[in-house]
């Protein structure tokens, strides 16, 4: 069940790679860009790692894919020739066919180490890490993200 599960999510992964690339509209390639984290967030819940997948979900899906759309909707859209080209490349064609040779080997070869559940992507274990050996860093990046706040409120207030 749980192959299926992650076959099912690599496809949906490889689909919407696939179609961040292609997508006519910037705006859907924003959307195909939002549903590769979730399903990539998927993927840690597999590996249990749970709060890897949160943050994965919260940080990416949300925050990253709202600040996208945000930009491509209060940017000007000019219009100008269609840069995506749909004609068969005999260049595309034997780039696919290569890589499709170089992975077609490794399929089933994967050594993942098995690390104790518990221990890998535990909140208590990645907090005390960044609580105490990674303090200073962390204020730093606090001080940083206040800063950027506090501009942001500024540049939106006199516009």
């Amino acid at each position: 069940m749980i192959n299926t599960i992650e076959i099912v999510l690599w496809a949906i992964i490889l689909f919407s790679a696939i179609m961040v690339v292609h997508a006519r509209e910037v705006f859907n390639s924003a959307l195909y860009m939002a549903l590769l984290f979730i399903a990539t967030a998927g993927l840690f819940i597999l590996l249990d790692a749970e709060f890897v997948a949160v943050v994965q979900t919260l940080i990416y899906a949300g925050a990253v894919t709202v600040i996208l759309l945000f930009a491509i909707m209060l940017t000007k859209r000019e219009e100008g020739k269609d840069m995506l080209r749909t004609d068969i490349n005999p260049l595309k064609v034997i780039s696919i066919i290569l890589f499709a040779l170089a992975i077609i080997p490794l399929a089933g070869t994967s050594k993942i180490l098995l690390i104790k559940k518990g221990i890998y992507g535990s909140p208590y274990i990645i907090a005390s890490e960044l609580f105490e050996r990674y303090v200073l860093h962390f204020e730093l990046i606090a001080i940083l993200l206040l800063v950027t706040l506090i501009s942001s409120v500024y540049l939106a207030r006199r516009d």
